[in-house]
């Protein structure tokens, strides 16, 4: 075995160790009991789109995704989307605007709003019982509805806010339109 095999073979495990290390929370202390604190998130404000028109890019930006497959962890066309890779690139694509991966980071860099001033290309929060508060995410695309990438059959499609199983786990409205 030559001498860069052997170094690749022994720097391996290193760099397997290193992708899994990454810490998404930092543990201080506070009169002595341990407080976690999420990472910082900058805020994201769309203030240079006008709204309407960023709105409806959006919405058909979204809507030609429909019958895309969920994928966790997916962002793109060719393997599918989960829930927040498709609002990640729906952003992306149509306005320009790269926005944080996970739905707790959407959240945090978004402006909670008012349910009833939702607007089309708002974001609606769920949590459907993942490991955080922020588990789901949709886009509101209007008339009481939202699209999103659903891991139950597998599709992205739109649903009425009004659905019950959405309703009981509905969290709050975001934006980041100013």
């Amino acid at each position: 075995m030559n001498i860069s095999k052997k170094i690749l073979l022994l720097c391996v495990p290193f760099l397997l160790a290193a992708c899994g290390s990454a810490p998404k929370q930092v543990a201080t202390k506070v009169n002595s009991k341990p407080k976690h604190v999420a990472r910082s998130v900058k805020p994201v404000r769309i203030s240079h789109i006008d709204r309407d028109q960023g709105a409806q890019e959006l919405m058909l930006h979204s809507m030609s995704l429909i019958g895309t497959p969920y994928r966790y962890g997916g962002s793109d066309t060719s393997t599918g989307f989960d829930c927040s890779g498709m609002i990640q690139f729906v952003y992306q694509n149509a306005l320009g605007v790269a926005l944080p991966r996970t739905a707790r980071d959407m959240a945090a860099a978004s402006r909670p709003i008012d349910p009833s001033r939702l607007k089309t290309g708002d974001l609606v929060f769920f949590n459907t019982g993942g490991s955080s508060k922020y588990s789901h995410v949709g886009l509101y695309i209007g008339n009481g509805e939202f699209i999103h990438a659903p891991s139950r059959k597998g599709v992205i499609r739109t649903e009425k806010m009004s659905n019950p199983y959405f309703a009981k786990r509905f969290i709050g409205a975001h934006t980041f339109f100013n």
